[in-house]
Protein backbone atom coordinates (compact mmCIF):
# COMPACT_ATOMS: atom_id res chain seq x y z
CA UNK A 1 0.00 0.00 0.00
CA UNK A 2 1.28 3.47 -0.90
CA UNK A 3 1.30 5.15 2.52
CA UNK A 4 1.50 8.69 1.12
CA UNK A 5 -1.55 8.19 -1.11
CA UNK A 6 -3.45 6.49 1.70
CA UNK A 7 -2.71 9.27 4.18
CA UNK A 8 -3.39 12.04 1.64
CA UNK A 9 -6.77 10.48 0.83
CA UNK A 10 -7.68 10.41 4.52
CA UNK A 11 -6.65 14.04 4.92
CA UNK A 12 -8.80 15.11 1.97
CA UNK A 13 -11.82 13.19 3.30
CA UNK A 14 -11.34 14.64 6.79
CA UNK A 15 -11.07 18.10 5.25
CA UNK A 16 -14.31 17.52 3.32
CA UNK A 17 -15.96 16.44 6.56
CA UNK A 18 -14.63 19.39 8.56
CA UNK A 19 -16.09 21.80 5.98
CA UNK A 20 -19.56 20.28 6.41
CA UNK A 21 -19.74 18.70 2.96
CA UNK A 22 -20.51 15.16 4.06
CA UNK A 23 -23.94 13.66 3.47
CA UNK A 24 -24.97 10.07 2.83
CA UNK A 25 -26.58 9.76 -0.61
CA UNK A 26 -28.31 6.39 -0.62
CA UNK A 27 -29.15 6.48 -4.34
CA UNK A 28 -25.47 6.02 -5.20
CA UNK A 29 -24.81 3.29 -2.64
CA UNK A 30 -25.00 -0.28 -3.94
CA UNK A 31 -23.59 -2.54 -1.24
CA UNK A 32 -23.59 -5.66 -3.40
CA UNK A 33 -21.65 -3.84 -6.11
CA UNK A 34 -18.98 -2.71 -3.64
CA UNK A 35 -18.69 -6.15 -2.06
CA UNK A 36 -18.34 -7.77 -5.46
CA UNK A 37 -15.80 -5.20 -6.59
CA UNK A 38 -13.64 -5.63 -3.49
CA UNK A 39 -13.64 -9.41 -3.97
CA UNK A 40 -12.55 -8.90 -7.57
CA UNK A 41 -9.86 -6.45 -6.47
CA UNK A 42 -8.48 -8.92 -3.94
CA UNK A 43 -8.35 -11.80 -6.41
CA UNK A 44 -6.80 -9.66 -9.13
CA UNK A 45 -4.25 -8.05 -6.82
CA UNK A 46 -3.13 -11.35 -5.33
CA UNK A 47 -2.27 -12.81 -8.69
CA UNK A 48 -2.09 -10.54 -11.68
CA UNK A 49 0.22 -7.77 -10.42
CA UNK A 50 2.96 -10.30 -9.64
CA UNK A 51 2.45 -11.93 -13.01
CA UNK A 52 2.57 -8.58 -14.80
CA UNK A 53 5.84 -7.57 -13.11
CA UNK A 54 7.48 -10.86 -14.07
CA UNK A 55 6.42 -10.88 -17.72
CA UNK A 56 9.19 -10.81 -20.25
CA UNK A 57 9.01 -8.73 -23.40
CA UNK A 58 9.53 -11.85 -25.49
CA UNK A 59 5.84 -12.76 -25.20
CA UNK A 60 4.42 -9.76 -27.03
CA UNK A 61 0.79 -10.86 -27.20
CA UNK A 62 0.74 -11.58 -23.48
CA UNK A 63 2.35 -8.22 -22.79
CA UNK A 64 -0.36 -6.38 -24.72
CA UNK A 65 -2.99 -8.27 -22.74
CA UNK A 66 -1.22 -7.45 -19.46
CA UNK A 67 -1.03 -3.74 -20.28
CA UNK A 68 -4.70 -3.61 -21.21
CA UNK A 69 -5.67 -5.53 -18.07
CA UNK A 70 -3.73 -3.21 -15.77
CA UNK A 71 -5.14 -0.18 -17.57
CA UNK A 72 -8.69 -1.49 -17.15
CA UNK A 73 -8.05 -2.30 -13.49
CA UNK A 74 -6.94 1.29 -12.85
CA UNK A 75 -9.92 2.73 -14.71
CA UNK A 76 -12.39 0.56 -12.82
CA UNK A 77 -10.97 1.81 -9.52
CA UNK A 78 -11.24 5.44 -10.63
CA UNK A 79 -14.90 4.81 -11.49
CA UNK A 80 -15.51 3.31 -8.04
CA UNK A 81 -13.70 6.22 -6.38
CA UNK A 82 -16.00 8.60 -8.24
CA UNK A 83 -18.99 6.58 -7.07
CA UNK A 84 -17.73 6.75 -3.49
CA UNK A 85 -17.39 10.55 -3.61
CA UNK A 86 -20.99 10.80 -4.83
CA UNK A 87 -22.11 8.68 -1.89
CA UNK A 88 -20.53 10.88 0.77
CA UNK A 89 -20.60 14.46 -0.60
CA UNK A 90 -23.66 16.68 -0.30
CA UNK A 91 -24.50 17.83 -3.85
CA UNK A 92 -26.23 20.94 -2.51
CA UNK A 93 -22.87 22.13 -1.17
CA UNK A 94 -21.16 22.06 -4.57
CA UNK A 95 -21.73 24.60 -7.32
CA UNK A 96 -24.05 23.01 -9.85
CA UNK A 97 -24.37 19.86 -7.76
CA UNK A 98 -23.78 16.51 -9.45
CA UNK A 99 -25.65 13.50 -10.82
CA UNK A 100 -24.92 9.99 -12.07
CA UNK A 101 -23.31 11.43 -15.22
CA UNK A 102 -20.85 13.70 -13.41
CA UNK A 103 -17.31 12.60 -14.20
CA UNK A 104 -14.49 12.10 -11.71
CA UNK A 105 -12.75 15.17 -13.13
CA UNK A 106 -15.86 17.25 -12.51
CA UNK A 107 -16.30 15.88 -8.98
CA UNK A 108 -12.70 16.58 -8.00
CA UNK A 109 -12.83 20.04 -9.56
CA UNK A 110 -16.06 20.95 -7.77
CA UNK A 111 -14.73 19.72 -4.42
CA UNK A 112 -11.38 21.51 -4.81
CA UNK A 113 -13.13 24.75 -5.78
CA UNK A 114 -15.47 24.50 -2.80
CA UNK A 115 -12.51 23.94 -0.50
CA UNK A 116 -10.78 26.97 -2.08
CA UNK A 117 -7.53 25.09 -2.59
CA UNK A 118 -4.67 26.81 -4.38
CA UNK A 119 -3.88 25.96 -7.99
CA UNK A 120 -0.73 24.13 -6.92
CA UNK A 121 -2.70 21.95 -4.54
CA UNK A 122 -5.45 21.40 -7.12
CA UNK A 123 -2.85 20.19 -9.62
CA UNK A 124 -1.37 17.82 -7.06
CA UNK A 125 -4.80 16.37 -6.26
CA UNK A 126 -5.57 15.98 -9.98
CA UNK A 127 -2.37 13.99 -10.25
CA UNK A 128 -3.27 11.87 -7.24
CA UNK A 129 -6.63 11.00 -8.82
CA UNK A 130 -4.91 10.28 -12.17
CA UNK A 131 -7.29 12.59 -14.00
CA UNK A 132 -5.00 13.12 -17.00
CA UNK A 133 -4.52 9.37 -17.37
CA UNK A 134 -8.25 8.75 -17.09
CA UNK A 135 -9.05 11.46 -19.64
CA UNK A 136 -6.66 9.92 -22.17
CA UNK A 137 -8.21 6.47 -21.80
CA UNK A 138 -11.85 7.58 -21.81
CA UNK A 139 -11.29 9.72 -24.93
CA UNK A 140 -9.33 6.85 -26.55
CA UNK A 141 -6.19 8.93 -26.88
CA UNK A 142 -3.77 6.10 -26.22
CA UNK A 143 -1.77 3.41 -27.98
CA UNK A 144 -0.65 0.01 -26.73
CA UNK A 145 2.55 -1.31 -28.27
CA UNK A 146 4.09 -4.75 -28.14
CA UNK A 147 7.33 -3.46 -26.64
CA UNK A 148 5.91 -3.22 -23.11
CA UNK A 149 4.58 0.30 -23.62
CA UNK A 150 1.35 2.26 -23.20
CA UNK A 151 1.41 5.78 -24.61
CA UNK A 152 -1.23 8.35 -23.71
CA UNK A 153 -1.88 11.43 -25.84
CA UNK A 154 0.43 10.06 -28.58
CA UNK A 155 -0.36 12.97 -30.92
CA UNK A 156 0.34 15.74 -28.41
CA UNK A 157 4.01 16.26 -27.63
CA UNK A 158 3.20 18.35 -24.56
CA UNK A 159 0.95 15.71 -22.96
CA UNK A 160 2.45 12.54 -24.42
CA UNK A 161 3.61 10.05 -21.80
CA UNK A 162 4.94 6.49 -21.85
CA UNK A 163 4.06 3.80 -19.30
CA UNK A 164 5.72 0.44 -18.83
CA UNK A 165 3.90 -2.48 -17.23
CA UNK A 166 5.71 -1.62 -13.99
CA UNK A 167 4.42 1.97 -14.16
CA UNK A 168 0.87 0.68 -14.59
CA UNK A 169 1.29 -1.75 -11.70
CA UNK A 170 2.41 1.17 -9.53
CA UNK A 171 -0.70 3.12 -10.58
CA UNK A 172 -2.82 0.09 -9.70
CA UNK A 173 -1.33 0.02 -6.22
CA UNK A 174 -1.98 3.75 -5.93
CA UNK A 175 -5.71 3.50 -6.67
CA UNK A 176 -6.01 0.43 -4.42
CA UNK A 177 -4.47 2.47 -1.60
CA UNK A 178 -6.83 5.39 -2.19
CA UNK A 179 -9.92 3.20 -2.24
CA UNK A 180 -8.76 1.40 0.90
CA UNK A 181 -8.42 4.76 2.66
CA UNK A 182 -11.95 5.70 1.58
CA UNK A 183 -13.38 2.47 2.94
CA UNK A 184 -11.47 2.81 6.22
CA UNK A 185 -12.66 6.40 6.53
CA UNK A 186 -16.29 5.44 5.92
CA UNK A 187 -15.99 2.71 8.56
CA UNK A 188 -14.70 5.24 11.08
CA UNK A 189 -11.24 3.73 11.29
CA UNK A 190 -7.72 5.06 10.81
CA UNK A 191 -8.84 8.69 10.86
CA UNK A 192 -6.31 9.92 13.43
CA UNK A 193 -4.35 12.11 11.04
CA UNK A 194 -3.84 15.85 11.02
CA UNK A 195 -6.66 17.18 8.85
CA UNK A 196 -5.35 20.73 8.52
CA UNK A 197 -4.67 22.27 5.13
CA UNK A 198 -0.97 22.48 6.05
CA UNK A 199 -0.96 18.73 6.59
CA UNK A 200 -2.57 18.26 3.20
CA UNK A 201 0.13 20.37 1.55
CA UNK A 202 2.80 18.36 3.32
CA UNK A 203 1.33 15.01 2.30
CA UNK A 204 0.80 16.02 -1.30
CA UNK A 205 4.34 17.40 -1.53
CA UNK A 206 5.53 13.97 -0.40
CA UNK A 207 3.11 12.19 -2.69
CA UNK A 208 3.99 14.18 -5.81
CA UNK A 209 7.47 12.70 -5.85
CA UNK A 210 5.84 9.30 -6.32
CA UNK A 211 3.25 10.32 -8.92
CA UNK A 212 5.05 10.41 -12.24
CA UNK A 213 2.17 11.95 -14.13
CA UNK A 214 2.72 15.46 -12.70
CA UNK A 215 6.44 15.47 -11.93
CA UNK A 216 7.46 17.91 -14.64
CA UNK A 217 4.44 20.17 -14.22
CA UNK A 218 4.85 20.39 -10.47
CA UNK A 219 8.55 21.14 -10.81
CA UNK A 220 7.60 24.18 -12.88
CA UNK A 221 5.03 25.24 -10.30
CA UNK A 222 7.36 24.88 -7.29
Amino acid sequence: MSDANYRATLVILNDIESHGLVQFNEQYCDEEFFKNFLEFEKDFSNSFHDVARSLGSQNQETMVFAIYSEMSFIMSHLDVINKFLKIIVNPAKLKGGFDENTSLYQMVTKICNKMQYSEKLKNSIRGMFLLGFRNAITTQQYRIYQNDDLVIFPNDENLKKHFSIKDLTDYSLQVISMLEAMIDWSNGGKKSVDNSTNALYSLVDDMKRQVELLDKKLDRLC
